[in-house]
């Protein structure tokens, strides 16, 4: 994957990477700090901690971010984080110490193994507590094999960072999440095909982009009605270009087409809501509602 200088000390790649079975969103990056070089990832979309930054915003905060991992910050880091571990004997505490290296480390021959063999349990936590951390499957010069890795990023905590990203996205239980696939019968919506349960991610249809307000509730006995007006499902790949043409369409008002077709099935391709956070100027962009907007262009057709 090619690279992209920011300038001499920050490279970055050129595209985003979603960890197997999250939805969350990482860009892998290249920090020299005179003469240590730093291989990590800077998180884009974390759906426990409630970040969902916008292109723009992401690469705006890369050369903060670069200050804030400087390694000569890292025991200072350790020092706060620890200050919040009343029992550091317990099996979540001991995953997060063997990752403080801030390095990535090997699921099979690194520290994790040691003192928890199967830590995804104990990640999800830490995650659900600010921690960033990402994962991807990377060559192991150790074991010589390519396994699944995983990186502590030692910056400040989400809530920290950004004021409202876990008041304006309300929880969804995971019971809640099964109900909302399962009424929308595992369909992915972009291709129309059904895909198992880890293929396929939960998408509001108005784009957190343009929200203002917090998100209504989202209890577990969510109306069917509701579900179907305020969800649709995508695949990570098919979330990642609406996020980037709904980015695209807060900054210059221009809506998103769909594989080429510059068609609205209401409204043109110019955004007029009343203000930026009015939800019907999305109705009719494909990406607000792919089936609904399907279905109109197909009728469009026949005619």
């Amino acid at each position: 994957m090619a690279k992209k200088e920011i300038k001499p000390s920050i490279k970055i790649y050129n595209e985003y990477f979603v960890p197997e079975k999250t939805s969350d969103v990482f860009m892998e990056v290249e920090f020299m700090y005179q003469a240590k070089l730093w291989i990590g990832v800077l998180p884009k979309f974390l759906e426990k901690q409630g970040l969902d930054l916008n292109d723009d915003e992401f690469y705006n905060l890369i050369e903060e971010n670069y200050e804030l991992l400087n390694p000569d910050k890292k025991d200072a880091w350790i020092i706060e984080s620890d200050k919040g571990w009343h029992d550091k004997n317990s099996a979540t505490y001991k995953v997060l110490a063997a990752l403080y290296s801030g390095e990535w480390e090997c699921r099979v021959c690194g520290p994790v193994p040691n003192v928890n063999p199967q830590p995804a349990a104990r990640l999800r936590d830490l995650k659900k507590q600010g921690y960033i951390i990402g994962s991807k499957r990377r060559f192991c010069k150790t074991c010589n094999q390519k396994t699944m890795h995983d990186i502590l990023v030692m910056l400040p905590s989400i809530e920290k960072r950004f004021d409202h990203g876990n008041e304006l996205r309300k929880p969804m239980s995971e019971l809640l999440k099964k109900r909302i696939k399962s009424e929308l019968g595992y369909r992915e919506v972009c291709f129309n095909v059904v895909r198992s349960d880890v293929e396929i991610i939960i998408d509001h249809k108005f784009p957190s982009q343009r929200w203002k307000d917090p998100e209504s509730d989202n209890p577990n006995d969510m109306a069917s009605i509701t579900i179907q007006n305020k969800f649709q499902l995508l695949s990570n790949q098919t979330n990642m270009w609406k996020s980037r043409y709904c980015d695209n369409c807060v900054k210059t008002g221009i809506r998103g087409e769909f594989m080429g077709i510059n068609w609205f099935s209401s409204g043109c391709e110019k955004w007029e809501g009343k203000t930026l956070n009015d939800e019907i100027g999305c109705i009719g962009c494909p990406w607000y509602d792919l089936d609904d907007w399907k279905k109109k262009l197909l009728q469009k057709i026949a005619k």
